[in-house]
């Protein structure tokens, strides 16, 4: 009796363990156009914050073939190094500029055919693990075609051992209600992509490039909740197979206000740009209804509506609480800030891809100088920073805000050879972005933190 009770309390733990990792699993997927593989090299990916990546873009044609994109290179060492990694990798299809296509060719019953067969090959023969369909956008005379194609797509994957993954982008709304018919669509693919971004873009209007909440007497255009309950409410998608967008880019507006008049339609300025402008006499806000930050120039002519390691970090909790599939990106490298990808991190350790615990070290004597990412990151109490140098030596860690000012010393002591954790609590520190730095011996190291109150 009491060896079956303990293998009924075994068999117990074992299916609450597995159902508490499933429900912790997300799907991180990282857009990476071929043409940013010369600032972000497949081998300087962060893989350890992906589960997989999209390789963007081949284009159809209407008789069933497939051709390049510009700029569009195929890259046996991304599939290589991602699957040392554990994370795989799709063949992303269309894009915008690169659909126009899809509507001849899903039309055409036997260029559909010889599609779906050069489609496979593809990926089989050069190692791809899927396709991702990024037809943007089709017609409400193209929705019978856009599900013959799905599903034949599906069957031709089915085939290969092990099955190829497939999934599809879709719009933030689909208004027409008339151009998906996601109730057999998600039948089909693996997750539907949600691209919650870019609601104000091509509009003479100052609005937040993808808000995360909003109202419609104030933001018209839409944002990323409002999507999120169409598609599983009104459309019926089951919310383990939504992923929704988030941007590591934002739109540059000529305006004087957030939702005020812009002379021109807003153009994209990448992070990596964005950032660096609160160096400039740019001005951090934050528009509370949407979770976003905007800055502001000097002399109040222009505006930048983006996404930043706090709003990254809401978006990614979004995920968690509402229980999404998980997200996608546009596009890696894109938040580059002195060879990291600092938006990326977030994501990965927000969305519990990477164990955002330190690294604790057992050497007594580190051979490097080396300062790992603080631990809660993002946090709202207090943070541990663990550090190693590998003599003795005058050890300051200085916590400067995005400005450059000084905020707080953290650790200013002398320090034997070793590994080392400081504690840092600071209750009135604001929330946003702050960069800790460690110097030792006429060297340093940064990183940043994300306080989130």
């Amino acid at each position: 009796m009491k060896l079956a009770v303990q293998i009924l309390i075994v068999i117990v733990v074992v299916s609450i363990a597995a159902n508490i990792v499933f429900a912790q699993q997300k799907i991180i997927v990282g857009y990476y156009p071929s043409w940013m593989s010369v600032a972000l090299p497949p081998s300087a990916i962060e893989y350890q914050n992906l589960t997989h990546i999209a390789h963007a873009f081949v284009a159809p044609n209407a008789d069933g073939s497939i051709s390049y994109s510009d700029g569009f290179s195929l890259l046996p060492s991304l599939i290589s190094t991602a699957h040392l990694h554990n994370v795989k990798v799709m063949i992303s299809l269309g894009g915008w500029g690169n659909s126009a296509g899809f509507s001849p060719m899903a039309a055409d019953t036997a260029a559909r055919h010889r599609f779906v067969q050069n489609l496979k090959n593809f990926c089989v023969t050069n190692g791809y693990d899927g396709a991702d369909v990024d037809w943007e956008y089709p017609a409400g005379s193209d929705k019978t075609n856009l599900t013959l194609l799905v599903h034949e797509l599906r069957q031709a994957f089915n085939a290969v051992n092990p099955p190829l993954q497939l999934s599809l982008a879709a719009p933030s709304t689909d208004w027409s209600g008339k151009n998906f018919d996601f109730a057999s669509l998600q039948n089909d693919v693996s997750w539907i992509g949600i691209m919650t971004y870019d609601y104000y873009t091509g509009m003479k209007m100052a609005g937040p490039n993808s808000a995360l909440y909003g109202n419609f007497s104030t933001n018209s255009q839409g944002w990323v909740d409002y999507s999120v309950q169409y598609f599983s409410l009104t459309r019926g998608i089951a919310k383990q197979k939504l992923l929704i967008g988030i941007p590591f880019y934002g739109m540059l507006f000529n305006a004087s206000k957030l939702y005020g008049t812009s002379t021109t339609a807003g153009t994209s300025a990448l992070y990596s740009t964005v950032l660096p402008k609160l160096l400039l006499g740019w001005t951090r806000n934050w528009d509370e209804q949407g979770k976003v930050p905007y800055l502001v120039n000097s002399t109040q002519t222009q505006i930048i509506s983006y996404d930043d390691s706090e709003s990254v970090a809401l978006k990614c909790d979004y995920v968690l609480n509402q229980d999404l599939g998980g997200t996608i990106i546009w596009a890696l490298g894109q938040d580059l800030i002195d060879g990291k990808e600092a938006l990326l991190d977030v994501v990965g350790n927000t969305l519990g891809m990477v164990s955002s615990a330190p690294v604790v070290s057992n050497a007594e004597d580190p051979s490097s100088f080396a300062v790992y990412q603080n631990y809660p990151n993002p946090f709202n109490g207090e943070t541990r920073i663990q550090y190693a140098i590998p003599e003795n030596g005058m050890v300051r860690i200085m916590l400067y805000d995005v400005m450059g000012r000084l905020v707080s010393t953290i650790v200013d002591r002398e320090e034997t050879a070793g590994t080392h954790m400081a504690l840092f609590s600071l209750p009135a520190l604001a929330s946003g972005i702050y960069i800790y730095r460690i110097t030792w011996q006429g060297s340093s190291l940064a990183k940043t933190m994300v306080v989130l109150r």
